[in-house]
């Protein structure tokens, strides 16, 4: 009788431990919102756009990276943005400066930025990360986001250089048109901006990739942009927040291993041209790491735009 009440008793722990797990791994009913910049960020999820989670529906759209701290602030469910913005986002909310907090589930952009030049007076980057740096010493370069991470992280490296360049912010557009009226420019740009400008036949160098020259001042990754998850969303769905992650991480190695089926996709509000995303592809660093995986990468870059983090940021 003993040995049966002891089976009986496994059986039942068993049997509880089972219902813990699938409870904890349902995917709650629903319905999200899903934003994205334009560029980069969309390409990473671009193979799911549109695809629910079982009962959880997702209603997806492609705004402007200007429009990304609104997303925050009227608490919109998963949103892909700058990890600064995020972070920002993030520490506000630790001081209830800001409604909703937010977490980050994992990175996607890896650094699509470029410096750029029409002057046909700078060396490209080779292995003396120093002396490419210091050549603009005392020079003048335009970059898109300057209080963001594009011009606050150009403005890291050169000072590791001890170079004082003057670093202009400047629209993305703007910088297009002067390299495509002759004027001469230097200037941070991202793919695939720099290879549709190309395609229209401008004449300039790509001098290097700022993610090669900050693991070349740094020995580390540059994490540029990844999916952030309102907390409680986080806390109450994470059966949800996994599944979107398992798609995302999928979503990439789509287009890593063919980027032309963005032939086939249609995504609304989107500028992408499918064309100049395949060609593009290689210099996009678009890879998929999740939160866990990224965490020294992120707090590292932050810290070195200013910015502190605690591990609480992450889903580990």
């Amino acid at each position: 009788m003993k040995k049966i009440f002891i089976s009986l008793s496994i059986i039942l722990t068993l049997l509880f431990s089972i219902m813990s797990i699938t409870a904890c791994d349902f995917i709650k009913a629903g319905e999200f919102n899903l934003v994205a910049p334009d560029g980069a960020p969309v390409v990473a999820l671009a193979d799911m756009w549109g695809e629910n989670f079982g009962e959880a529906k997702i209603e997806y759209n492609v705004t402007l990276e200007s429009s990304l701290n609104a997303e925050f602030v009227k608490g919109t469910e998963f949103i892909v943005a700058p990890i600064n913005i995020g972070a920002n986002i993030h520490n506000a909310a630790q001081k209830d400066s800001t409604k909703y907090d937010y977490k980050l589930m994992n990175v996607t952009s890896w650094g699509v930025l470029y410096i750029i030049s029409n002057e046909n007076k700078y060396n490209e980057l080779g292995s003396n990360v120093n002396e490419f740096l210091s050549q603009f010493d005392e020079k003048q370069i335009d970059t898109i986001g300057l209080q963001a991470i594009p011009g606050k992280t150009v403005d890291y490296l050169f000072k590791q250089a001890n170079a004082q360049v003057t670093i202009n912010g400047s629209e993305a557009s703007t910088i297009q048109q002067k390299i495509k009226s002759n004027t001469p420019v230097t200037a941070v740009l991202g793919e695939p901006a720099i290879t549709a400008l190309k395609n229209s036949g401008a004449k300039f160098d790509v001098l290097a990739s700022v993610s090669n020259a900050f693991n070349l001042v740094t020995g580390k990754d540059f994490p540029m942009a990844g999916m952030f998850v309102r907390s409680d969303v986080a806390e109450n769905n994470s059966a949800l927040v996994s599944a979107i992650n398992e798609r995302i991480s999928k979503s990439v190695k789509t287009f890593n291993d063919d980027p032309t089926f963005m032939k086939d996709k249609t995504i609304e509000n989107s500028t992408l041209n499918a064309n100049v995303i395949a060609q593009a592809a290689p210099k996009m660093n678009v890879k998929f790491k999740n939160s866990a995986d990224s965490k020294d990468s992120v707090k590292f870059l932050l810290e070195k735009l200013g910015i502190t983090v605690s591990d609480d940021l992450f889903i580990l």
